[in-house]
């Protein structure tokens, strides 16, 4: 049971990072492309893993049956992510990028904490 917010946030984090990399192992049985990836232009290579992901699902709405070849892949969990779309950074991050992610990075984690007392104090656990 973590002990502070950022324990929870950690422990999330690492959860999220799980799962996205069993993601990306099912891609990689699928599309050999992720493997061996081709000589083109970083702002393509860029759009690959989201166009197979799409495509992944789409294989998995019209054709469930198709996808018993990829060990894992029923592991994953149908989802939507209704996230804003981000630019590709160029060079290192600068200290004020740096700042602002590391003060968003605690913003959250201080929201996630307090919802997560509040739900163990609804379930009396506190």
């Amino acid at each position: 049971m973590p002990n502070n917010g950022a324990e929870l946030f950690n422990l999330r984090h690492a959860s999220a990072r799980n799962v996205i990399e069993r993601i990306f192992g099912v891609l990689k049985r699928r599309f050999r492309i992720l493997v061996y990836p081709a000589e083109i232009n970083i702002e393509y290579q860029a759009r690959i893993p989201a166009a197979l992901a799409a495509i992944h699902n789409f294989i998995r709405i019209h054709d469930p049956d198709e996808i018993e070849g990829f060990a894992g892949a029923d592991d994953i969990e149908r989802g939507f992510f209704a996230g804003e779309a981000g630019e590709l950074a160029e060079g290192e991050a600068r200290t004020a990028e740096k700042r602002r992610a590391n003060t968003r990075r605690d913003v959250i984690a201080a929201e996630m904490w307090e919802q997560y007392q509040a739900e163990l104090q609804e379930r009396g656990a506190l």
